[in-house]
């Protein structure tokens, strides 16, 4: 039976039994059997059933940075860039002050692409950032930075 799911998972999901059955000779793997060709069908189609919950994904490139739009304390900002390089989040203080959030001391030394170096104002543990449907708890860190709104957030 093993290798019977084997072959299955190998034939195209897009192609129907009856093809699939003499082209991919499912009736080998059951001629020593009391199994009918309905009883293969049904196992085709369970096969098949398990095959959907575990296609696996192709992988993409990674654009490495992109910008989404997010809610913070209902406060819609439509262009949160990402940066999947980075581990880092930061947060203009411009914006943590006018959301009244607590922001904890922090020393951190920031040097960006263009080499300017920032230090860290502090940081915001656990801020809920609306992405989609999905509350997630993001920690960042406050920098007395230029306020872009076109891209006023970094979640890395």
């Amino acid at each position: 039976m093993e290798s019977f799911q084997k072959r299955v998972f190998r034939i195209p999901l897009e192609k129907p039994f009856e093809e699939a059955y003499f082209t991919h000779k499912l009736w080998m793997f059951f001629r020593e059997t009391r199994e009918t060709r309905e009883d293969i069908r049904r196992m085709f189609y369970e096969v098949r059933e398990k095959m959907k919950k575990r296609i696996t994904l192709k992988k993409k490139s990674d654009p490495e940075k992109f910008a989404i739009p997010c809610t913070v304390k209902g406060i819609e900002l439509p262009h949160a860039l990402c940066n999947t390089g980075v581990s880092v989040s930061i947060l203009p203080r411009v914006i943590a002050d006018h959301l009244g959030l607590k922001v904890e001391p922090f020393k951190e030394l920031f040097t960006f692409v263009d080499s300017s170096q920032r230090s860290s104002g502090g940081i915001v543990r656990d801020l809920e950032v609306q992405i989609g449907n999905a509350p997630v708890p993001v920690d960042f860190h406050v920098l007395d930075i230029k306020l872009n709104w076109n891209s006023s957030l970094l979640l890395g």
